[in-house]
């Protein structure tokens, strides 16, 4: 049940698109790009969409199915009232976008019939029914009537080309370059936290709105749809479009729980769960992430379904068997709680294992949720630069896994040297080595590119875990894990770094002078790391893998001389240690202004572990914006004295060892306000806070009648919202300082004063 998150958010858009549009049911559903059309545009002989369509079909409608059967009842509303439409009585649902196409139409066509026909397009497009080998869209694709109808429509708007596929293209994408409607609505969700998303679930004016957003944006790319450029062609506008859209929604009576029961249905089909395991393996405490997303605790219901009578699980995802016990299995389920009322809807069910392993005692517990959040997070930081920064990091990773133990085990010689004279005669040296070796290319090997269940199959190996007790014994030191292992590499999330640590502790010590030099030298990278490991190896007390390698004779400068026996063998290392250096500092950044010459002047300035990066180590550009805005190298960004406000995308990048060009590690929007620009600011001020008073009277009105708590979490969100909005729009205008610093006080208390009560119902104390 693992999807990546775009797939997801397509499957959301499908929702959305389906049934706020026209009604679409399951089967357009779960497309992530569209039906891959084998046919050219003007081919007759029309072909079934690929298998890769149909299967996405079948798993959401599997999905669906295995739901209540409420929401499969509820989809077949919605299909049935789209298909008993009666076309005649309303025709009128079409005028918005008829009243156009009407008057570019010649003389000789018969504009009553041509505009029934539209409507059975529509009709049939919103009720066609579920099938494995998608024939009811097959006969849609190739109905000659159809297919007369939009060509007529087409020729007038300018292009008598067009079949039946262009208005699927539209709506669904090709599969390569062009989203569609639906595509487009999966790159805004795509971009939602999993509160946002939440939050939409229970919010129909929200969902109704990215369907039009999404609608708006795709209007506006002429030349990339055949549908779209015919549109302009008939003088169809976006506003056109959105009073099609609101007619249906206003006629249709089964359209919204239509769309809640489809989105269970697609939360379902991309829903994983995630394990914390105890260290005696007695205890499972279960998250649940939606495409990579984690779903919030609180919107979720953990129940055991069926299993051995001595798991037991709770509300919360802990799963757990007795001591006594040594294995036992359950299916346990995630429900979320129904934003709507209601019974919860079940988005994830699964059989698990519970097994004892080692002796029981406890030990370490490395934060395996933080450091995931916090990898993904530089993930995101290094996909979000130069594509051979991502290419140099999947490089190492890659030398990482092809090494050998018959081929490399001596780069493990300067440790092991040490460790061999100490070891008990008992003990299987030539495997212990071996078993060593394989953890560090299995942490090294997933280093850069973390996932769940990769860390857990880590953290469980029954041989790892054997080899690092042999190795802790033999000097010393007892119950010593694999989460001891990773606690000394990359710390526990609270007092102690580890090596990750230990190198972010070195740096945040260095002159900015020598950052810079850091990052453009690779050599001293790869020097930070050896010193660091030999560095926290001095540290026993802190790490109990380090103390027990101590009294095994190991020294700091073992260790580094490891490190870099490692380090000869890859000839990716340097490259990839920059990409992640600047990954860092891309994603940890923090950005200064210094704001003159009555905000027509702003002195940038970037700063990563409190050290500010030297100029010269910097290149500010201008990446896109108003011409008014000029953007220097040194990170001083202006406008004239005659413009009273200007916006610009701005960028700052450190140099390339490599001198082929900089490495961006900043980037944002900025706007600069003429202060001395007078208008009538205090009036602008008043409104918009008069507007924002408004708009949290009616989400507190909501509030009193909220009776979930995801409901209401949707309410914090819609808060945070408004007066994210108020302070946006605050900034637009040509205020003085003191006047927004005044203003923006308000709205700070306004809405703190609503997210006080919304808080206050969430608490049962």
């Amino acid at each position: 049940m693992r999807m990546k998150k775009s797939l997801t958010a397509s499957m959301l858009a499908a929702a959305l698109l389906g049934t706020s549009l026209t009604g679409l049911p399951s089967g357009m559903g779960g497309l992530s790009g569209g039906p891959e059309y084998a046919s050219a545009a003007g081919d007759s002989g029309a072909k079934l969409p690929s298998r890769v369509f149909l299967e996405r079909m079948n798993e959401l409608h599997k999905a669906l199915a295995e739901g209540d059967p409420v929401d499969v009842q509820d989809v077949r509303n919605l299909r049935d009232e789209i298909a008993a439409l009666d076309v005649d009585a309303n025709l009128k649902l079409l005028d918005p976008v008829w009243n156009k196409i009407s008057t570019k139409l010649p003389d000789h066509v018969d504009e009553p019939e041509l505009k029934r026909t539209l409507f059975r397009i529509v009709k049939s497009v919103g009720s066609f029914r579920y099938d494995p080998e998608a024939s009811d869209l097959e006969e849609i694709r190739t109905n000659p009537e159809y297919r007369a109808a939009l060509k007529t429509i087409a020729a007038a708007g300018g292009n008598p080309d067009i079949v039946m596929d262009d208005f699927l293209v539209f709506l669904f994408g090709d599969g390569a370059g062009r989203k569609g409607v639906e595509g487009t609505i999966a790159s805004e969700l795509a971009v939602m936290s999993s509160l946002e998303l939440l939050g939409l679930l229970g919010s129909n004016e929200g969902i109704t709105n990215v369907l039009l957003q999404a609608t708006d944006k795709l209007l506006a790319k002429k030349g990339d749809y055949a549908f779209v450029d015919i549109l302009s062609g008939l003088g169809v506008t976006a506003k056109d479009i959105r009073s099609l859209v609101l007619n249906f929604q206003v006629k249709l009576q089964k359209d919204v729980p239509a769309i809640r029961a489809m989105t269970v249905a697609y939360l379902r089909t991309a829903s994983e769960a995630v394990a914390a395991v105890s260290e005696d393996g007695r205890e499972h405490r279960y998250s649940l992430r939606v495409a990579g997303v984690a779903v919030p605790q609180i919107a979720l219901v953990w129940s055991k379904v069926s299993g051995d009578s001595i798991v037991t699980v709770s509300s919360k995802g802990v799963v757990s068997i007795p001591s006594s016990a040594q294995k036992a299995s359950a299916v346990i389920r995630a429900s979320l709680q129904n934003p709507y009322g209601g019974s919860p809807k079940v988005i994830f069910e699964q059989e698990v294992t519970l097994k004892a392993v080692g002796d029981g005692e406890e030990g370490e517990v490395f934060p395996v949720e933080a450091f995931l959040e916090r990898m993904n997070k530089l993930r995101d930081a290094l996909l979000a630069g130069d594509p051979a920064d991502v290419d140099a990091v999947r490089s190492f990773r890659d030398e990482w896994t092809k090494l050998s133990f018959s081929k490399d085990g001596k780069l493990l010689d300067p440790l092991w040297k040490r460790v061999k004279p100490n070891l008990p005669k008992t003990v299987d040296e030539a495997k212990l080595k071996r078993d060593l070796f394989d953890i560090l290319v299995a942490v090294g090997s997933f280093r850069y590119d973390p996932k769940a269940s990769d860390l857990e199959e880590i953290r469980s190996n029954p041989e790892f875990r054997a080899a690092l007790k042999t190795l802790a014994a033999a000097g010393g030191v007892s119950n010593v894990t694999m989460d001891d292992f990773l606690i000394l590499l990359f710390g526990d999330g609270k007092e102690r770094g580890g090596l990750e640590g230990e190198m972010l502790e070195s740096v945040s010590k260095m002159k900015p002078s020598e950052l810079a030099l850091l990052l453009r030298n690779k050599n001293k990278l790869s020097a930070l790391v050896a010193d660091s490991l030999a560095g926290i190896m001095e540290e026993e007390e802190e790490y109990p893998l380090a103390k027990a390698l101590a009294d095994l004779g190991v020294r700091p400068i073992d260790m580094r001389q490891t490190a870099k026996s490692f380090q000869s063998k890859f000839k990716h290392d340097e490259e990839a240690a920059l990409a992640m250096a600047i990954a860092y500092i891309r994603s940890e950044a923090e950005v200064a202004v210094k704001v003159t010459d009555y905000g027509r002047q702003h002195q940038y300035s970037l700063s990563f572990q409190g050290i500010e990066l030297p100029d010269h180590a910097l290149q500010w550009s201008k990446v896109s914006g108003d011409k008014e805005v000029s953007v220097s190298s040194n990170g001083r960004v202006t406008i004239p004295k005659g413009t009273a406000s200007a916006t610009a995308l701005i960028q700052a990048a450190v140099s390339n060892p490599s001198g082929k060009g900089g490495k961006v590690v900043f980037q944002q929007e900025v706007t600069l306000v003429n202060e001395q620009e007078e208008d009538q600011t205090a009036q602008k001020i008043a409104a918009l806070l008069q507007a924002l008073d408004g708009k949290l009277a009616k989400i507190e009105v909501r509030l009193a009648s909220s009776k979930t708590d995801i409901q209401k979490v949707s309410l914090l969100l819609d808060t945070a919202r408004e007066g994210n909005h108020a302070a946006r729009e605050l900034l637009k205008l040509n205020a003085g300082a003191q006047q927004k610093e005044e203003a923006l006080a308000q709205i700070k208390t306004k809405v703190n004063a609503t997210i006080t009560k919304i808080i206050k119902s969430l608490l049962e104390f």
